[in-house]
């Protein structure tokens, strides 16, 4: 076993009976135990170590553990955990999100087979067979949009259900109020301010910050769903509604340390999206940090509406914040209609 099998090995070990007393105790509506793993972490179950070093687990890697694009400093998208198919026992059958590697030469062509919940619930397996290393580092290359959004989606499914226990029902319903939609909002936010077209909802713990904007203005052309118009169209309202912390401070976007990146997006709820990434900062002041914003049409009302997400956690870790607070702007349902993108 490889030295990070062994480690994983050796906690699972000291982490047993707690673990197995929770998950016997606690299963799901289908029957199965309660899921184990931590947020966007994926356990590779492998044939041998070699595999782990050679063409597959490097294609692995440079996939799933690449850089999330918009954070100030380096997290992988995933936290990757690899063992071998031997040391596959049921303490980790339980993890969440798993890849299972098959390196058969008796077949002609790698597959690829998605399995939910075979060991525990909530769970997310792809096994892929390839006849060699080479055939399955080029189907998986070819597939890891794939990969990267199911695990992505999946978490965000987590973490609504978990969010689902303690929804702040005040919260929801002046959304509700200001728009045609709602959104599933955790205890421990507060609506911060209320505008015409806006509305400001925050979450201040000990260490760090979250926050969430609602911007919806009407819907004039398909110019407004440049980067640049959206990114300005968020700044105005920054300007006259997010103030820093000290006078004449405001938020505002970074355009110098990270450029802002705009992709469109078709699985966010509203069916087709622009979605940004990038860094915001407080201008005559030194706060800063990730967010994410959705921007979309909707038809209810015939407005362009945008929702912004930040993190503000300074010298720590923000990966898994920013997924918290992107979880809640996939929550979106509306009203009556759904709503689009306007082509």
């Amino acid at each position: 076993m490889s030295k990070s099998g062994l480690f994983y090995l050796l906690v699972f070990s000291l982490l047993a009976p707690a673990i197995l007393t929770s998950c016997s105790g606690t299963k799901n509506n289908n029957g199965k135990p309660m899921s184990i793993g931590s947020t966007a972490e994926v356990l590779v179950v492998l044939q041998n170590d070699e595999q782990w070093e050679n063409q597959i687990g490097q294609t692995i890697r440079k996939y799933l553990a690449a850089d999330v694009y918009g954070l100030p400093q380096s997290e992988p998208a995933f936290k990757l955990l690899h063992i071998k198919a031997s040391n596959f026992t049921d303490l980790f059958q339980k993890q969440r999100n798993i890849i299972i590697v098959k390196i058969n030469p008796k077949i002609k062509n790698p597959e690829v087979t998605v399995t939910h919940d075979k060991w525990a619930a909530p769970q997310l397996i792809f096994t892929v067979t390839a006849p060699s290393p080479v055939a399955f580092a080029k189907v998986f290359t070819a597939k890891k949009n794939y990969f990267t959004e199911k695990f992505i989606a999946f978490e965000r499914q987590r973490i609504l259900k978990v969010f689902g226990s303690s929804l702040d029902d005040k919260i929801m319903k002046a959304i509700k109020k200001n728009f045609s939609f709602t959104l599933n909002v955790p205890s421990g936010f507060y609506v911060a301010k209320t505008e015409p077209n806006f509305m400001w909802i925050r979450h201040e713990a000990n260490r760090y910050s979250q926050g969430i904007m609602i911007i919806s203005v009407p819907y004039k052309d398909t110019a407004q769903f440049s980067r640049d118009k959206i990114l300005l169209q968020i700044q105005q309202f920054q300007l006259h509604n997010i103030p820093g912390p000290t006078t004449g401070s405001y938020m505002s976007l970074d355009r110098k340390f990270l450029l802002p990146k705009d992709t469109l997006i078709t699985d966010f709820p509203t069916h087709y999206a622009v979605e940004i990434r990038g860094l915001w900062r407080v201008e005559h002041d030194f706060m800063g940090g990730p967010f994410v914003s959705y921007t979309f049409f909707d038809k209810n009302t015939s407005h362009l509406i945008t929702l912004f997400g930040y993190v503000y956690y300074p010298n720590h870790k923000k990966r898994d914040l920013l997924l918290q607070v992107e979880s809640i702007l996939y929550s979106i349902k509306f009203n009556n209609l759904n709503s689009t993108i306007k082509k």
